[in-house]
């Protein structure tokens, strides 16, 4: 009698991380994985390399009262960069929320995009 085969697939191109809007076809298709929450997204970042990545703002998720959006999750990848540790080299925003999603885009444009020698005043 032979085992059965548990292997599961590890190799994800993409994350999308977004509570309410299905992974789009066309990235499932592309091998992208979804994640439902800041917890789960903060999870499989920690376990898979992904070389893209697209946030919404806001997800749904709380540590007691404090809501945690994708603005949490892009300064989790700022603090990651800062020791030195992977990052998705693509940082994307699909966000409905106009003032989440532009803070979002200042602080990847500000603290993840830039080379070493950018300028941060």
């Amino acid at each position: 009698m032979t085992s059965p085969d548990l292997t599961v697939s590890t190799t994800f191109t993409g994350l999308w991380v977004d509570d309410n809007r299905p992974l789009p076809e066309h990235l499932l298709k592309k091998g992208w994985s979804r994640a439902h929450s800041f917890h789960e997204a903060i999870l499989k970042l920690e376990m898979f390399n992904f070389a893209e990545i697209s946030l919404d703002h806001d997800l749904g998720s709380f540590y007691g009262y404090k809501e945690l959006t994708g603005m949490d999750i892009v300064w989790w990848l700022v603090q990651r960069k800062e020791n030195g540790l992977f990052v998705p080299p693509t940082i994307l925003v699909h966000s409905a929320n106009p003032v989440g999603h532009q803070q979002m885009i200042e602080t990847i444009e500000r603290f993840l995009t830039c080379s070493e020698n950018c300028s941060r005043s």
